[in-house]
């Protein structure tokens, strides 16, 4: 048997008696006791082995560092991309609310405007707020008709059942045009509360009572108007011009503590009805997109109001009182009625889910 290897400097392979093979030990040994104690052939190939074996291990080092430069380039690259991922989430997010915030900027100006002008009713009727308490009759009817606890009850409830509505749109903001209609909901709610606990000869309760009959009402309906009619730009402005002839008679009779309070409740019926039938345009207009369950709600209620309204106190005075039990049941279905249409349409949103948002810009 022999062994075959080839030197540094020779191209050929030497065949080498078994004999001149040299154990384990003498390679291991350090190359200088290994020259001398063996003859040059087998000193050779002793010193090839050893270098063969000391390449061998460099090569193993080399490929484990090599390894480990994968592992931490790929570490580093994953950490880069966990890194830039939030980035360009958030440079993406910045963008689509940049975007959105363009497009719904008209919507969030005629809101604006639409809150002035709900307001400008009352400067001409400011005197109707301070006027002398033993002029009015209020005290016969009206007022133990609003102060009666059951419905100062269910003004609270109505009043809980839209805050909880709103409470749930602010958890769930998929939409900034359905957050603002929801806050819309909520000044009528506050109004609704102090008409109720407070005497209307304290002007903040009478403005209540009108600004709840009135703007309360006005403000969720008129974005709804925008909403489902977003390329007619002067229906809103004629909605708007037809609010403020139509608010400063019926805001002045709303006011009105020296006249009858009867006529109080005649303005609240007839405005209810009065402000809100303009939308229907864009409810039917849109009518496969709009959700039905608030339309539902709303149309019962305020049918519901206007006939026992016309049916009971108004057009029968002598025989029903306003503080009688069945005035007061239909005034307490009213407010409860009311506060379902406005948490319904707070959930539910302006349209179904999945209907494009619209576009005015």
């Amino acid at each position: 048997m022999s062994l075959a290897f080839a030197t540094p400097n020779s191209l050929h392979a030497s065949v080498v008696p078994p004999t001149l093979i040299p154990c384990q030990a003498q390679i291991e040994a350090p190359l200088s006791s290994t020259a001398s104690s063996l003859t040059p052939l087998a000193a050779t190939v002793a010193a090839a082995l050893l270098l063969r074996r000391r390449g061998r291990s460099l090569k193993q080092h080399m490929a484990s560092g090599h390894t480990q430069s994968k592992l931490v380039g790929k570490r580093g690259l994953r950490r880069l991309l966990a890194n830039l991922r939030p980035q360009c989430l958030r440079r993406a997010t910045v963008a689509i609310e940049d975007a959105s915030d363009a497009n719904n900027g008209y919507a969030f100006h005629m809101v604006k405007i639409a809150l002035i002008v709900t307001v400008l009713p009352f400067l001409f009727c400011l005197k109707n707020l301070f006027t002398n308490p033993a002029l009015s009759d209020f005290g016969m009817e009206y007022g133990p008709h609003l102060a009666h606890p059951a419905l100062r009850a269910t003004s609270t409830i109505q009043a809980i059942m839209v805050m909880a509505a709103v409470l749930w749109r602010e958890k769930n903001r998929d939409d900034p045009i359905d957050r603002l209609f929801a806050w819309l909901f909520v000044p009528e709610a506050v109004a609704h509360i102090f008409l109720h606990f407070f005497s209307h000869h304290w002007w903040p309760a009478n403005f209540a009572f009108a600004y709840a009959f009135s703007a309360g009402i006005a403000l969720p309906g008129f974005l709804s108007l925008l909403c489902y009619c977003p390329k007619e730009r002067k229906l809103p402005w004629a909605y708007l011009a037809m609010y403020f002839a139509t608010q400063v008679p019926i805001v002045a009779g709303l006011t009105d503590m020296v006249g009858p309070a009867k006529m109080r409740l005649n303005f609240a019926n007839l405005n209810t009805a009065t402000i809100t039938s303009p939308f229907f345009y864009g409810i039917i207009k849109r009518w496969s997109d709009v959700p039905k369950l608030p339309v539902l709600l709303a149309c019962l209620t305020i049918t519901y109001q206007v006939s026992m309204g016309i049916m009971g106190p108004i057009m029968n005075a002598t025989a029903v009182k306003l503080y009688d039990p069945t005035c007061i049941f239909q005034h307490g279905c009213v407010d409860i009625g009311f506060g379902l249409a406005y948490a319904a349409s707070i959930v539910c949103g302006v349209f179904k889910s999945g209907i494009a948002r619209p576009r005015w810009s």
